[in-house]
């Protein structure tokens, strides 16, 4: 299932971004931006947002923090507010 039409992302390419991040970085909330970045790929219209979410929140894995759309919050030079 296409849920990026801008970016052509599939809910399978989000998992499998997500769960590699999930493995590189524990404890690292997971949110779009970040699953974006690690795609190379950048938000455009941002529609996408709401539903990349609820995938990776019902992914079974680390819980997403809310993120403003379009945040890159848990840049690198952020990563002490996250622990």
């Amino acid at each position: 299932m296409i849920v990026c039409s801008c970016n052509i992302l599939t809910k399978n390419r989000i998992l499998e971004t997500a769960e590699r991040l999930a493995l590189e970085g524990p404890g690292r909330p997971l949110t779009p931006a970040r699953v974006y970045r690690a795609l190379g790929v950048r938000a455009q219209c941002t529609i996408c947002f709401a539903l990349v979410r609820k995938i990776l929140a019902d992914s079974g894995l680390m819980v997403t923090c809310p993120e403003p759309l379009g945040s890159g919050a848990e840049d690198e030079g952020d990563s002490a507010l996250f622990g």
